[in-house]
């Protein structure tokens, strides 16, 4: 119909009338004699026929947002008047508040307010509010039909007519008792946890933003790094470290190692307020917002300066014990040699002796003799192995490279497992408390192939790499259980005895290590300790 308002269409339009007759407006059209009376008629019609159009589509739009409006299970939306009653209500107005819309229509508004909400004027005033600035949001608690409350978020909009004239105001309605009550148990739990961190008194437990500063303090960093909160909020945490350590950019590193990992652990020297030093363990956690921003770290500093003390004496302690177990095997090892050798020997000179000046009539005296004999020179063989095993003197005037196949030899013949060795040849020497070490893992290693694994061979290699002195034993046995290699945490820890839970010690005194390695097809043992431990070539 657009097209006809425009006046070259009139002729068309009257000569669409024409043959439509069913279409004349009325009688009094017939009675038009001037064709431009009845062009104006004809724009009059049309011109009253889009406005009634587009009243329809108003009112069919309304219908919609009508029935859009009342299907809304979620939110409370209704009318009021211009005084507060009410004049509409949906099917989630009747969810949240319990009334149905015979009960409530007509009724006003501030029956959904606590009791001393109406008494404080509550209700006009957010009225009074709406009108003025033309719209007020509010939360609060709001009272259902059956007396039961709930927490609300609330907007009331004032309406206007095409005028300008206020006619009512729309109410929207959300309930939000379940977000008041998390966000209760959520301020409830911070706040227990605030309090429980402040009263902790044996951690330093506080907070820093992303760039380091310190937000935080309680009692225990309080204790600790002698600071008062007045005092360090605010600083860098970089005051808490040594100098070195600052010049080296360690503590930004360890905040970029945080982020990056999820987590970072340290042990080491951190600097009270007063200018001492205490060992410290800490954990540094990137904390996040739900939006996965970093807005600052989690610190937990713990003073551990008299478990370090404690366990430097132990390890002191096992290294005196260790060298005391050395000089001890030493003197023991040189005596059986020296002494008890030499007499076992000396007796079976003097009973070759007697045997040859027996006379030939006197066999059976010369049998038994010559059985002693025999029995000498074994215990000669015997007395010299254990002496050598305690202590051998090949390592001592040779070196671990020279003393590793002697070993070999006679480990093979008295298990009968066959050994093999690799070794470059320009392995020097090393230190003597390093090569002790290494070969005292060598003696635990066969001992175990022998005792536990059921190989039958064992392979040795011996050799130099990243500057580490590296010694392996290889068997191709029946394993060690990988609940064993696992416990706590250390590996094979009851599997490999003893002896080698003292090589672990021995190599960590030297800033070595041991590892161990097992499958169902055999176990690796690699002791490794420092090439700078390597001493001058001795002349044999």
């Amino acid at each position: 119909m657009q097209g006809f308002f425009r006046q070259e269409h009139g002729e068309s339009l009257l000569r669409i009338c024409d043959e439509h007759t069913g279409v004349v407006p009325d009688d009094g059209y017939s009675e038009l004699t001037s064709e431009e009376e009845r062009m104006r008629s004809v724009v009059r019609l049309q011109q009253q026929m889009q406005v009634l159009l587009t009243e329809v589509e108003s009112r069919r739009r309304e219908e919609q947002f009508r029935l859009f409006v009342e299907a809304v299970p979620d939110y409370a939306i209704f009318m009021m008047n211009p005084e507060g009653h009410v004049t509409t209500w949906n099917a989630g107005a009747e969810r949240i508040r319990g009334y149905k819309a015979s009960e409530i229509i007509g009724q006003h508004y501030s029956r959904f307010f606590l009791e001393e909400d109406v008494q404080s004027g509550k209700p006009q005033k957010l009225l009074d509010r709406a009108a003025k600035e033309g719209h007020v949001e509010d939360e609060g608690w709001r009272v259902r039909k059956d007396g039961s409350t709930f927490w609300a978020h609330v907007t009331i909009a004032v309406i206007r007519d095409e005028a300008g004239r206020h006619v009512g105001f729309g109410n929207l309605i959300h309930d939000l008792t379940e977000a008041k009550r998390a966000e209760h148990a959520l301020r409830w739990s911070e706040n227990r946890f605030r309090l429980m961190a402040e009263a902790v008194q044996d951690y330093a437990i506080f907070m820093l933003d992303p760039e380091g500063h310190v937000s935080t303090w309680n009692t225990g960093a309080k204790r600790i790094k002698g600071y008062k909160a007045e005092e360090i909020i605010g600083r860098h945490f970089s005051c808490f470290y040594p100098e070195e350590d600052i010049r080296a950019g360690k503590p930004a590193r360890e905040l970029v190692d945080a982020v990056a990992q999820g987590r970072f652990e340290d042990e080491g020297w951190r600097v009270r307020k007063d200018g001492s030093t205490f060992w410290a363990n800490v954990i540094i956690t990137p904390v996040r917002d739900e939006t996965k921003k970093l807005i600052g770290f989690a610190k937990v500093t713990r003073d551990i300066t008299e478990r370090m003390q404690k366990e430097r004496a132990l390890r002191d302690l096992t290294a005196h014990l260790l060298q005391l177990q050395d000089e001890e095997r030493r003197r023991i090892g040189r005596d059986l040699h020296d002494t008890l050798g030499q007499c076992v020997t000396a007796m079976k000179i003097n009973l070759d002796s007697l045997a040859s000046s027996l006379e030939p009539k006197n066999s059976s005296a010369r049998e038994q003799i010559l059985q002693c004999v025999q029995l000498a020179e074994e215990c000669v063989k015997e007395v010299r192995t254990i002496s050598y095993l305690l202590y051998p003197p090949m390592l001592e005037e040779m070196g671990l490279r020279s003393a590793v196949p002697w070993y070999l030899e006679g480990f093979s013949a008295r298990s009968g497992i066959r050994t093999s060795f690799e070794a470059p040849a320009d392995f020097g020497r090393l230190s003597r408390d390093t090569e002790l070490a290494l070969f005292r893992v060598l003696q635990e290693s066969l001992t175990n192939v022998h005792r536990h694994s059921g190989s039958g061979t064992a392979h040795v290699r011996l050799l130099a790499k990243d500057g580490m002195a590296i010694l392996q034993i290889k068997d191709h046995g029946k394993g060690i259980p990988s609940a064993i290699l696992e416990e706590s945490g250390e590996s094979g820890r009851r599997a490999i005895g003893v002896g080698l839970r003292g090589m672990r010690e021995r190599l960590g005194q030297l800033g070595g290590r041991l590892e161990i390695s097992s499958t169902e097809h055999g176990t690796t043992v690699t002791a490794m300790a420092p090439e700078s431990s390597r001493a001058q070539t001795k002349s044999a």
